[in-house]
């Protein structure tokens, strides 16, 4: 008669649990899930005033061609025309200047 109480006793025990840990996990689920909304709610990005104009400079500079129209058709016209002249001393230097920023990158 006393197992059969003390088995009586911790069987009853073992539902009580058993029925307090479901509680919990659903709480605890319920108050995740909860949670969760609270901070899907609250996350925002918001730009400043500088990220703005950079944003929109630089979709600017993406979409142009970064050829200046209007001096390569004054260069056009002037070698049409035959005004243009070549400055030959300054393209030999700029051709040195060249070779010497490259001989100090690659030695």
């Amino acid at each position: 008669m006393a197992i059969d109480v003390l088995s009586d006793r911790s069987y009853n025990g073992i539902k009580e649990s058993v029925a307090t840990a479901k509680n919990v996990a659903t709480n605890t689920a319920k108050s995740a899930v909860a949670q969760k909304k609270v901070a899907v709610q609250s996350d925002d990005v918001v730009l400043t005033d500088s990220a703005k104009t950079l944003a929109k400079a630089t979709d600017a500079a993406r979409n142009a061609s970064g050829i200046d129209e209007a001096k390569v058709e004054k260069l056009k016209a002037a070698i049409s025309d035959g005004s243009y002249k070549i400055n030959y001393e300054s393209v030999a230097n700029k051709l040195i200047d060249s070779e010497d920023e490259l001989s100090s990158i690659f030695g």
